[in-house]
């Protein structure tokens, strides 16, 4: 060990990190996910048996028993089953406040890891320790986290060997930022989105400091959407997140969303999910949503 200095004082350091959704599940033939963004979380899919198809983006991917997928935060995917047989699989979706972390995942996630691929041979095992300790149902939660934080650790390592002589997509970080932004028009309950007309990207833009038509565009480059398509799907989410989780009315959730009145919120919704918010919170309440809530 290296000489130290006789004093030194280092800052508070405070992190968080959560887990969401995890679970293993058998689905057949027919199954379907559905199209859908997790908002600044990460997800790790590993098939256990059978076959899957990923789709991340507009790319489609055949996932075999074995291979992992990774799924970057804001990345719109879907899975399908769409051989004849059964597949299982077990999903996890992290978050961890580290801007580098992010970065790094952002710049050189493949999406796809086959079994024999060397990032997939480091994760898998540290995987399977993750569910091997989820299965235990012990009352600590220490023992899960450790895991988890040297698979975060693996990770970082591996992708800053990958990254080396990589440039920063300065696009990533203004599309990142926006996606924060428009995320403050769900979360904030200091905000009425009714109130925030078309000139809400305009106020993004200039927080930021650049033209709303650069904030248009680099945000749609980088996501494979428009800023107000990711706010429709927020608002979609926590429409269902509220309904199955909270007593709050119809007509107030609606509100929250920035619906001004009952009838276009259940149109609204109608048209998302093929149901009124009424059925949906009937078929649906004391159910796993397997949407990720939005963070409070």
């Amino acid at each position: 060990m290296r000489k130290l200095p006789p004093e030194r004082w280092f800052p508070h350091i405070r992190s968080e990190i959560c887990i969401y959704s995890t679970h293993t599940r058998t689905v057949r033939s027919g199954w379907t996910c559905g199209r859908h963004v997790h908002h600044m979380l990460f997800e790790i899919n590993l098939v256990l048996e059978g076959t899957q198809t990923a789709i991340a983006g507009s790319t489609e991917y055949e996932q075999q028993a074995g291979d992992l997928m990774l799924i970057s935060p804001m990345q719109m995917h879907d899975y399908q089953i769409r051989g004849h047989e059964n597949a299982t699989f077990f999903v996890m979706h992290f978050q961890v406040d580290d801007p580098l972390f992010l970065k790094l995942f952002e710049m050189n996630n493949k999406g796809l890891y086959t079994k024999g691929d060397p990032l997939n041979t480091l994760l898998v095992p540290l995987v399977e320790n993750l569910m091997e300790a989820l299965y235990e149902d012990s009352k600590s939660t220490s023992k899960l986290f450790l895991h988890l934080f040297t698979l975060i650790t693996e990770l970082q390592s591996y992708f800053e060997q990958e990254s080396q002589g990589k440039e920063p997509n300065l696009r990533s970080e203004l599309s990142y930022l926006i996606a924060k932004q428009v995320e403050t028009l769900v979360l904030s309950s200091d905000t009425d989105i009714s109130d925030a007309s078309g000139d809400w990207l305009e106020n993004i833009s200039h927080q930021l400091g650049v033209s709303r038509r650069h904030c248009h565009r680099v945000f749609k480059q980088f996501y494979g959407m428009s800023p107000r398509e990711y706010l429709m799907i927020l608002k979609r989410q926590e429409a269902m997140q509220m309904l199955v989780s909270s007593s709050e009315s119809i007509e107030s959730i609606g509100h929250r969303i920035g619906y001004e009145n009952v009838q276009s919120f259940s149109r609204q919704f109608a048209a998302w999910t093929g149901c009124t918010p009424g059925t949906f919170r009937r078929n649906h309440q004391d159910k796993v949503l397997h949407l990720t809530p939005l963070d409070r």
